[in-house]
């Protein structure tokens, strides 16, 4: 699961009263409408004299009772300080003109280096230059797009484009006046749009003290009001450092590590028990979450004050969560002080799938203070203190740069598909994203369709049988691999990276996560290679809220079709037996996975009649 928290970034924008003798006649030359602008502001070299800014305001996330302020320093052409602070959350982020930095709620210092962060800079740090102003200028196109109406103004629009990356960013202009009345800036995984309102005159500038700020896909509102701005004030360099220490939150009870942990591994998730207020229960490790996760019935039985909502993204779409604090907790040996994490209804999921408490989710906030060492054959996990860690095996070692807090793995398909997957101990299976599945032919592939879903919801994927997967020297036969039949708005949309590799791959491995030094380490672990049990009638059910076990979809052209079943049949007895005689749901998927040719006389209840079927398994790849 892939939860993406709202991190503003307020853009440094800068307009002057313009002469209204420009707004005449149309212009149609977006190098012209550019050249006005500036004349208006006061004209290109003055705007390049000013090399710092400062400004601070009113922060407000609409619809989600938070607000707090903001404060921000700039210096061009990269340098940056931003520090965010909502009250119940607060945030910095920075850039000291090495390299971008990024401190979250829970203090974790992150620097980031992966390749899209590295081409965003480069991009900023032209635009800063005005480069983008030049018509020669090597890396950017402008094209004018007509006009379009902002608040009930007309406004010249203006599309930049460049080739460093994939972003495109529109400027829209009053006709009139030529103050910068919007921008959207479409990137290829969301897209940022502003609206600028209450110009004021500064120190001859005029400039916008407000924002009106939309994140899509999320849909998330954000109100910002400046109190002030200093432009070229004095700012002192070590302002944009990050911390010279990294949080350290937690503590090991024996030495700076705990080894060889036993984990639960269930329908392919990895369970730990972990002990919050005196009660333990069950969570799921995952490091496709970019935050840790309680569920919100559990936070409310603790007694956990709820701030928000907010927006953000899982799987399949967008979710709101709120933010609590929750007290100290433990995993065995190790203890964590308190830290925010993001509530959200996620445990009923669990019980309907597996009939199990879950209640919890250990995502980013967790793993990243350790090198985490996963055994999935002996089924342990270990945990060591990035500061004491050395590697001393014989395995391969992936440089894998942080991006949205998760690392990845550079992976090639049957020889010819190839980039970064998303690494994802929370996913069950290897999956493409919808883009480069759409992009590269692969969305009418011959395949099992099945329901896939997550805290954002239900919908389908189709399945198919590749030949190969090729990471570094390790190759797998004929993976399963699957590819979204809807981009939708969630994590599976994302074209940053071209897939999400989970533990249908990872368990062929003893594999670690180290994201202080931002690499995965593989080796061959005991079962590299081994074929394991595959589902095998295209029969997915569910308990329902009656605690039936309820058919929630059937895979066209697989046994449990040709069967005759159907969606929102009860199942009632297998081989005689009723299903309460059996060890819960997971038994049930357990049958489903035996050997080809085995055949089940199921009992089912539909419309209030009994009907019997037969259901012979086999291989369906």
């Amino acid at each position: 699961m892939k939860i993406k928290k709202p991190v503003l970034i307020l853009l440094p924008v800068i307009a002057i009263l313009a002469n209204p003798a420009f707004s005449e006649k149309p212009l149609n030359d977006p190098y012209q409408i550019l050249e006005m602008h500036f004349d208006a502001i006061g004209g290109l070299d003055r705007l390049k004299a000013q090399t710092t800014i400062y400004k601070e305001g009113k922060i407000t996330i609409i619809g989600a009772g938070l607000e707090g302020t903001f404060k921000q320093w700039t210096e061009r052409p990269l340098k940056l300080r931003q520090e965010t602070d909502l009250k119940v959350v607060s945030e910095i982020s920075g850039d000291n003109g090495e390299a971008s930095w990024h401190v979250d709620a829970n203090g974790k210092l992150l620097i980031r280096r992966d390749e899209n962060t590295l081409k965003e800079r480069r991009v900023r740090r032209l635009m800063s230059e005005y480069t983008y102003a030049d018509p020669e200028a090597e890396y950017f196109t402008l094209t004018f797009e007509g006009v379009e109406k902002v608040n009930n103004k007309d406004c010249y629009v203006v599309k930049i484009k460049n080739t460093i990356n994939k972003n495109i960013q529109k400027n829209f202009y009053d006709k009139s006046s030529f103050y910068l009345l919007k921008e959207i800036v479409t990137r290829p995984d969301n897209e940022h749009q502003v609206v600028y309102s209450d110009f004021r005159k500064v120190e001859g500038f005029v400039l916008p003290f407000k924002e009106a700020v939309k994140e899509l896909p999320t849909n998330e509102a954000i109100a910002v009001e400046y109190a002030l701005y200093e432009l070229n004030p004095k700012i002192d360099a070590a302002l944009f450092e990050p911390p010279s220490q990294d949080v350290e939150d937690f503590v090991f009870l024996n030495g700076e590590s705990a080894e060889d942990i036993p984990f639960h591994y269930i329908e392919e998730h990895i369970y730990l028990p972990v002990n919050l207020n005196g009660k333990e229960r069950l969570w799921v490790l995952d490091c496709g979450a970019s935050v840790n996760v309680i569920d919100s019935s559990f936070a409310a039985e603790l007694g956990l004050p709820f701030e928000g909502p907010v927006k953000g993204q899982g799987a399949s779409g967008v979710i709101d969560f709120y933010f609590v604090t929750v007290p100290e907790y433990s995993l065995g040996a190790i203890e964590f002080e308190q830290q925010k994490v993001v509530a959200l209804s996620f445990a009923p999921i669990f019980e309907k799938v597996l009939g199990m408490e879950v209640v919890g989710i250990l995502g980013y906030d967790f793993l990243s203070r350790f090198v985490t060492k996963i055994d999935f054959a002996a089924q342990t996990i270990s945990f060591y203190h990035p500061d004491h860690f050395e590697y001393k095996g014989k395995g391969t070692i992936f440089d894998s740069p942080l991006d949205g807090n998760m690392l990845s793995l550079p992976a090639k398909i049957d020889g010819e598909y190839s980039g970064r997957f998303r690494l994802d101990i929370g996913a069950p299976d290897i999956d493409f994203h919808y883009p480069y599945a759409k992009d590269h032919g692969l969305l009418e592939r011959k395949g099992i369709d099945i329901m896939v879903g997550d805290a954002a919801g239900l919908t389908t994927a189709r399945i198919s049988q590749h030949k190969t997967i090729e990471v570094g020297d390790f190759v797998l036969k004929n993976p399963l691999i699957g590819t979204p039949h809807e981009q939708g708005t969630g994590s599976f949309a994302q074209e940053t990276t071209i897939g999400n590799i989970g533990n249908s791959f990872l368990r062929n491995f003893i594999f670690f996560l180290d994201y202080d030094r931002q690499r995965v380490i593989l080796e061959r672990g005991d079962d590299f290679g081994k074929l394991f049990p595959r589902p095998k009638s295209g029969l997915q059910f569910h308990y329902n809220a009656d605690n039936d076990v309820e058919v929630v979809f059937v895979s066209p052209n697989t046994p449990a079709h040709e069967a005759g079943f159907k969606k929102g049949d009860i199942i009632r007895t297998i081989n005689g037996i009723g299903v309460e005689f059996y060890d819960g749901i997971i038994a049930l998927r357990k049958l489903m996975r035996e050997e080809a040719g085995t055949t089940y006389a199921i009992g089912i209840v539909r419309d209030g009649k009994r009907l019997d079927k037969r259901l012979t398994l086999r291989d369906l790849f």
